[in-house]
């Protein structure tokens, strides 16, 4: 290899450097849907990292709407991922990694079947697109229940006791075994309404709801 050669291809590198996926997930597939047809979604990834616990965000492209699934970890090289919708005929996994202070699309796994959308699943595909314009709060990666709490009280009139009640009882379902200091990552965290946020009482009264509700047994 000539200097000359040596030279334009390290150019070559450092004008691609910047593209070059720092992806960490190194292989993603298909595992299983183990839900039936016609129910709510439940499939298993398999998944192999670079790093163990990347942080990753899934959502489910169907019928031309994206919405976020929920996941848990089985083990290291497997994940369950759920949806309280199902799929009809073309549909997508979208995968989504924590890179550079914003979500990067890094894979796509493809889930179709070979179902044809009813009358039935059209009112129930057109009710998805309405839940999805609802109003969502802002859950960054190992976020916790305080740290969001802190962005919405001054906006929400209110203490971070009350704001912190307030997310919890309107998203009972994102705390592990309901428990208050428990708040699973990378789930979307509806917004409290005008009457739950009304009902919070005096700080004190809520610092003290908290601690009940924080110290009581998780089991």
């Amino acid at each position: 290899m000539t200097i000359r050669t040596m030279i334009l291809s390290g150019l070559i590198y450092l004008v691609l450097l910047p593209m070059i996926s720092h992806a960490k997930v190194d292989y993603i597939s298909l595992h299983k849907i183990e839900s039936p047809v016609r129910q709510p979604l439940s499939l298993k990834l398999n998944i192999v990292e670079k790093h163990q616990k990347s942080q990753l965000k899934f959502t489910l492209l169907n019928q031309n709407t994206e919405t976020t699934l929920d996941y848990q970890r089985i083990n290291n090289y497997m994940l369950r991922l759920k949806s309280p919708h199902y799929i009809i005929g073309k549909a997508s996994v979208l995968v989504y990694e924590f890179e550079k202070n914003a979500w990067q699309h890094t894979n796509s796994v493809d889930i179709s079947n070979s179902l044809i959308a009813t009358e039935v699943d059209k009112k129930a595909l057109a009710k998805v697109s309405e839940i999805k314009t609802q109003c969502r709060l802002i859950h960054e990666p190992k976020e916790t229940l305080w740290s969001i709490a802190s962005r919405y009280k001054d906006n929400w009139n209110v203490d971070i006791f009350s704001a912190m009640l307030a997310i919890y009882k309107s998203n009972l379902n994102k705390f592990a075994k309901q428990h208050i200091g428990q708040l699973i990552n990378n789930v979307e965290l509806a917004c409290p309404s005008t009457k739950t946020i009304t009902m919070m009482g005096e700080k004190a009264e809520m610092k003290a709801e908290f601690n009940r509700l924080n110290n009581s047994s998780s089991q």
